[in-house]
C-alpha cells in the first residue's frame, strides 16, 4: 500500500474512535485534523473534500458493526421472532451502544436534511435491510418489509427511550410474541 493510503487508513481508524466517542456534533475540518494529528490541508491531500471523508469514516463505521452483527447472527436462515430477539440483546448490550448513539446521532442529521448525511444514512439503512433479510427465514417477497419493521422497531424503542432500554423492553417482547404467533399460522 502506498504511504497515502496507509495515512487515508490511520486517520479513518482515529476519526472512527472519535465519533463513536463523541457523535457528529463537531466535524469542523480543523478539528477532525485535530483529532487526526495532522493539518486540514493534509486531510484535503488524503480526502478529495470533507464530505469524502466523513462519508468513508462512516462507512468503515458501519462496515465494522455489519462484520459484528454478521458475527453474532452467522448465517443460518432464522425466523423473525429470533431476529429480533437477537438484535434487541445485542442493542442493549454495551458493546453496541456506541455504534447506535451514533446512528441515532447520523440519522438526527439527515432528518435535518444534509444531504451527505442524508445520503450516507440512506446507503447504511439499506444496507442492513438487506444484510438482515438475507437472515430472514420468510417468503422471499415477505423479506425485505419483514427485515425493515425489526430495524425500525429496535431503532424506535432506542428513540421512544434513550438511553432506557428496559422500558422498551415490554414492546419488543410484545412484537417477538406476535411474530411467533404468525409464524404458527403460517406453519
Amino acid at each position: 500500500m502506498s504511504k497515502k493510503l496507509d495515512k487515508r487508513a490511520e486517520v479513518i481508524d482515529l476519526l472512527t474512535v472519535h465519533f463513536l466517542d463523541t457523535g457528529l456534533s463537531d466535524t469542523g475540518l480543523r478539528r477532525l485534523a485535530e483529532v487526526a494529528g495532522t493539518s486540514d490541508r493534509m486531510l484535503l491531500y488524503y480526502f478529495e473534500s470533507k464530505d469524502e471523508l466523513l462519508a468513508a469514516v462512516l462507512t468503515h463505521i458501519a462496515g465494522g458493526l455489519s462484520a459484528s452483527l454478521t458475527q453474532l447472527f452467522g448465517t443460518t436462515l432464522l425466523s423473525p421472532d429470533t431476529v429480533l430477539e437477537k438484535l434487541w440483546v445485542a442493542a442493549k448490550s454495551d458493546g453496541f451502544k456506541p455504534y447506535l448513539r451514533l446512528w441515532l446521532d447520523l440519522a438526527a442529521h439527515a432528518n435535518r436534511g444534509g444531504p451527505l448525511f442524508l445520503s450516507i444514512a440512506q446507503q447504511i439503512s439499506t444496507g442492513w435491510i438487506d444484510w438482515m433479510a438475507s437472515l430472514l427465514d420468510v417468503p422471499e417477497a415477505n423479506k425485505e418489509a419483514t427485515a425493515a419493521l425489526i430495524l425500525a422497531a429496535v431503532d424506535g424503542q432506542l428513540v421512544l427511550f434513550p438511553g432506557e432500554t428496559k422500558r422498551g423492553e415490554h414492546a419488543i417482547l410484545q412484537l417477538i410474541a406476535l411474530l411467533r404467533m404468525q409464524s404458527k399460522v403460517q406453519a
